[in-house]
């Protein structure tokens, strides 16, 4: 309870401080949700993931349901709208056009250094599938003072329901006429399972999915430096700071990180029928230490 109330007070706390300090709550929240799917939820209990995934399903739905209830009754009870047909038809037609600018350039330049390369019929279903919702209408609805900013909102209303009706409505249609695959099981980001040396050898590992160079530094970089920085994962930074930097990397490993390396180490050793000793581990991990702290 305790890890799941931190959690949810801590995401919170980023809308306020970015309120505080006249920043966008909401694109603070947005990637405060980027990190914490990242790196926060690996670090929870497997108690507390169940329980916080359950509570931000809900929190999810309620808050789909409601800013939508919610955009339809303003559009019809607001009373100071003020309808420009010139703004509202740059309006969808600066929208479309912005959404196609994104998608098609920027997939053909992944798309050369990529592969596998992103699919045309991916790209266009890309393009169809931007719909303007709920944080254009948090954003535009937060003064409505002067008239051009009432412009706004009934601009953003306008597009937003369109969006939601038409786009929205002819997703399924959409996808199984551009033949994109449907009903593929969602995926969760966790840390993987600690492996034996035995089953990370080529033979038996599979073939890493191509990714572009950016991404490649990223990943190496993740998962050398910031996981095991932020989370519980392996390998340590014990193992992959220079040694110089041994008494800081030692300060920012925790004993859990510790006693799983030395589990894997030791797995690892008796899968091929040696055993591990002391020599095997980093001065600063000794069996005996490792051992009394479990």
């Amino acid at each position: 309870m305790l890890e799941s109330a931190l959690f949810v007070l801590m995401s919170y706390s980023s809308f306020l401080i970015a309120e505080v300090a006249d920043l966008t709550g909401v694109v603070a929240v947005l990637f405060c949700g980027i990190c914490q799917a990242h790196y926060t939820y690996n670090n929870l209990s497997s108690d507390s993931r169940k329980r916080t995934k359950r509570l931000f399903e809900l929190l999810n739905f309620l808050a789909e349901n409601f800013i939508f209830s919610y955009i339809g009754v303003s559009m019809f009870t607001f009373p100071k709208h003020h309808f420009d047909i010139g703004f509202i038809v740059c309006g969808f037609v600066c929208a479309m056009l912005g959404r196609a600018a994104n998608i098609y350039p920027l997939s053909f330049l992944l798309n050369l250094g990529r592969r596998p390369a992103i699919p045309v019929n991916f790209q266009h279903m890309l393009f169809f599938s931007g719909l303007r919702g709920a944080v254009s209408f948090a954003l535009a609805i937060r003064n409505t003072l002067s008239e051009a900013r009432q412009a706004m909102l009934t601009t953003t209303s306008l597009i937003v329901i369109a969006t939601v009706i038409v786009q929205g409505g002819s997703t399924m249609p959409l996808l199984n006429w551009l033949k994109v695959p449907t009903g593929v099981d969602e995926e969760i980001e966790a840390l993987p399972e600690p492996k034996t040396r035995r089953e990370e050898s080529p033979i038996h590992s599979q073939k890493p999915s191509d990714k572009s160079f950016l991404a490649r530094i990223w990943g190496n970089f993740d998962v050398h430096y910031m996981k095991p920085l932020l989370t519980q994962s392996n390998p340590t930074l014990i193992e992959t700071l220079p040694p110089c930097m041994g008494p800081i990397a030692r300060f920012l490993t925790t004993t859990e990180q510790l006693t799983q390396s030395y589990i894997d180490r030791s797995r690892s050793g008796s899968e091929y029928g040696t055993t591990t000793d002391q020599s095997v581990l980093t001065p600063s991990v000794q069996k005996g230490d490792v051992v009394s702290k479990v």
